[in-house]
């Protein structure tokens, strides 16, 4: 039977196609499954989700708490709009020696900028600040009727997943990423980390996140709530898998592409240890958060206490050179 041009040409593309392993679709599917399931009640969200618990500020008044957190937001969503707006920037994954893949250089321009997961956070720590400032100054100025019950809910379900999920990218970015493209392209390969934007997004994040946490607000993390956290990185990985081959087109020959190594399922089983792992590493950052205010409380050690945890903290996870 006569091969055809065509029949080439599609045999061509399943070859270049990289779906997940069976392990990793059914890792995922199981998770997502199990978290959703596990999802607190609009009831049970209602109960903690409070004015008194998202205007109060631990060193500072609803008025300076606001500006702050309003600040935090506009400096957060004023670099995503320079990011968005900004020239093209063009990473080459960097692949493990067994990657069936031929890594080829990813335009991200425009929204497309925002594909990496720490833009995810990033954009959604921004909303978290935008959503904590306004309930803070609505509060100020004694206007709390035309604060909805969304608005707090949503408020206390984005820090939660802002939280970890900052410290999940940057301890990522410092023990994993970093280290893996300075093995592989010296200190060329980390200009992207050491650029400004680099050091913004893995380093003010979790440097936002602790103060909240231990000067500004101090939003409780809940540990009835930790389904939701998990989510947000199972989207992502469904989202990477389904961009795997829309970076070029099939006829470009480069085939498919991922921005994190860890994600390339070409790997078999290193893949589904990769997701496990993650998710393992987010859950446990949950649960930090969800005891640090108890443990900040029970210490009693005033603000001395509370600016050398945000220190500590920040320096386990930030990093700004080789």
């Amino acid at each position: 039977m006569a091969v055809t041009p065509r029949s080439q040409y599609r045999r061509k593309a399943t070859e270049m196609m990289a779906p997940p392993p069976y392990h990793s679709l059914l890792f995922v599917f199981i998770a997502a499954v199990f978290f959703v399931h596990c999802l607190p009640s609009l009831e049970e969200v209602d109960e903690v989700a409070t004015i008194e618990t998202l205007s109060n500020g631990l060193f500072v008044g609803p008025a300076s708490l606001a500006a702050i957190r309003l600040l935090i937001a506009t400096f957060v969503l004023g670099v995503t709009a320079m990011r968005v707006m900004g020239p093209a920037v063009t990473p080459q994954p960097t692949y493990l020696p067994q990657s069936k893949l031929k890594s080829a250089p990813l335009s991200l321009v425009g929204l497309r900028s925002l594909a990496p997961f720490t833009w995810w956070c990033w954009v959604l720590l921004g909303v978290t600040f935008v959503l904590t400032g306004t309930i803070s100054m609505l509060f100020a100025i004694d206007r709390t009727d035309l604060i909805h019950p969304w608005h707090l809910r949503l408020a206390l379900l984005s820090f939660e997943i802002s939280a970890p999920c900052a410290f999940l990218v940057s301890t990522v970015v410092k023990y994993a990423l970093w280290p893996h493209l300075y093995r592989s392209k010296g200190s060329e390969g980390t200009k992207v980390f050491q650029s400004f934007m680099g050091i913004v997004t893995h380093n003010l994040n979790v440097i936002f996140v602790t103060a909240e946490v231990a000067l500004l607000g101090g939003i409780p993390v809940f540990m009835s709530h930790v389904a939701i956290c998990p989510l947000l990185g199972l989207i992502y990985v469904q989202f990477a898998w389904w961009m795997s081959n829309r970076w070029y087109p099939q006829e470009n020959g480069s085939g498919p592409q991922f921005l994190y190594f860890f994600l390339d399922t070409t790997l078999g089983w290193t893949t589904t240890k990769a997701l496990v792992a993650l998710l393992f590493v987010l859950l446990l950052f949950y649960v930090v958060f969800s005891v640090i205010d108890d443990v900040l409380e029970h210490l009693d050690g005033g603000l001395v206490l509370h600016l050398t945890s945000c220190v500590l903290a920040s320096c386990l996870a930030c990093r700004i050179r080789d």
